[in-house]
């Protein structure tokens, strides 16, 4: 974990989200031995955020009251940042600050949101905490804000003739590598891939397994679906429930993908001028799949990367291996910013009718958030992601959401 949904941006044009890292995370650095056996910390410059005066936000203390699930995200958080060496550092700006640090921060931080009025709490942020703005993705501030839900999918654990579209596990073969193994990168990356010969070569893509049937037969399939649509959707929002057959729910969360890149289908079709870019959004792109049933193989095959999946217990996670919150947690660049952190979003969101999918308007919201996602599409310091959780609601709101012109903005503890 994060505007018109995730899924929206990312079919319109750069978007992909997952929540499981199969590549190491830039965004925090674990401390590593050095040469006498001592921890040395290695510091990541990340996005180069200035530090803002608090009065830029100032509205969100009277607007954003009921803070309780801000509390919950802040407390998932200390959990998250519990499990790590005490001398991980995060970066904020030019500010270094250690995961101890930023334990006690958010811990305080979700007590002083349960037990302080506003204005005290107003008094506690603008006083101990400071405020680091992400310079966008024009250097002037300027973020898009899409979001992403957590679907509801029809199967059976056995395969039939109405269910017959699966989702897979990781498959035993699939490798993580240096690039170097296999081609030429000085940034010393690393890559998915599988060995043939003893080499490593890139894993099957989007055709090969869906098409060719790359994987079947061989015991991965971890839950068969009713809807290839639904079944590729999911791989979009990264984690979703299934309603089985047998009247049971299983929760199924993003693992990893086979390292192909990202290529948007939603900007596919509006460069073969079948959908406009004004008209783009998840109906729209759902309805124009529908009513062009021989083109689905052809459009899904166009994006490579294929994502798997793992049972999952519990509310859904983000890159943080903690539940997410509804409307507070939020996914960014994992290169960029730090893993955790407490900030707020300033945005646009749809005010929707009674049917709970009719936009009526739209409304300026400032709110705080949690930084607890990524996504391998949520590229750049100019890009938002707002988890809106699970149902109705929270489906008609990732369906649309696009908020061109947000801010976002980090908290830290000031030392």
């Amino acid at each position: 974990m994060l505007t018109r949904n995730l899924l929206l941006f990312l079919f319109v044009g750069v978007l992909f989200l997952a929540s499981c890292q199969m590549l190491p995370p830039a965004g925090e650095t674990p401390a590593t031995p050095s040469v006498t056996g001592q921890p040395s910390t290695r510091l990541f410059s990340g996005a180069n955020m200035d530090p803002v005066p608090w009065s830029e936000v100032q509205e969100v203390f009277a607007g954003d009251t009921n803070l309780k699930n801000w509390a919950s995200a802040l407390e998932q958080s200390a959990i998250y940042y519990g499990k790590l060496p005490a001398t991980t550092t995060f970066t904020f700006g030019n500010e270094h600050v250690d995961a101890k640090t930023m334990r006690q921060a958010v811990n305080k931080l979700a007590h002083a949101v349960r037990t302080l009025n506003p204005k005290e709490l107003e008094i506690l942020l603008t006083s101990s905490y400071r405020l680091y703005q992400s310079p966008g993705s024009d250097r002037a501030g300027n973020v898009l804000v899409t979001a992403y839900y957590e679907p509801l999918l029809h199967g059976s654990l056995k395969r039939s003739k109405k269910y017959r579209f699966p989702l897979y596990k990781r498959p035993p073969d699939l490798e993580e590598v240096n690039v170097a193994d296999w081609r030429s990168d000085p940034k010393g990356k690393r890559v998915i891939g599988r060995k043939v010969k003893g080499k490593m070569v890139p894993y099957y893509d989007r055709a090969d397994i869906d098409r060719h049937k790359r994987l079947e037969k061989r015991g991965l399939e971890l839950v068969w679906v009713d809807n290839e649509l639904d079944a590729f959707f999911l791989q979009v929002q990264g984690s979703g429930r299934v309603l089985l057959d047998n009247g049971q729910t299983m929760r199924v969360g993003y693992h990893c993908t086979n390292g192909h890149p990202y290529r948007s289908i939603g900007k596919l079709l509006i460069e073969e001028k079948q959908i406009s870019k004004e008209d783009m959004s998840l109906p729209s792109l759902r309805t124009w799949l529908q009513q062009h049933p021989d083109q689905i193989t052809r459009v899904f095959e166009y994006n490579p990367s294929y994502v798997f999946f793992r049972k999952m217990s519990g509310e859904p996670q983000g890159n943080t291996a903690v539940p997410l919150t509804p409307g507070r947690s939020v996914a960014t660049d994992h290169r960029l910013f730090p893993k955790g952190a407490p900030g707020l979003l300033k945005t646009s969101l749809p005010i929707l009718a009674a049917d709970k999918k009719t936009v009526t308007g739209w409304r300026k919201e400032i709110r705080f958030v949690v930084n607890q996602d990524t996504g391998g599409a949520i590229a750049g310091p100019g890009r938002v992601d707002l988890f809106t959780g699970f149902g109705d609601e929270a489906e008609s709101i990732a369906g649309i959401m696009k908020s061109e012109g947000s801010s976002l903005y980090f908290i830290a503890p000031i030392p």
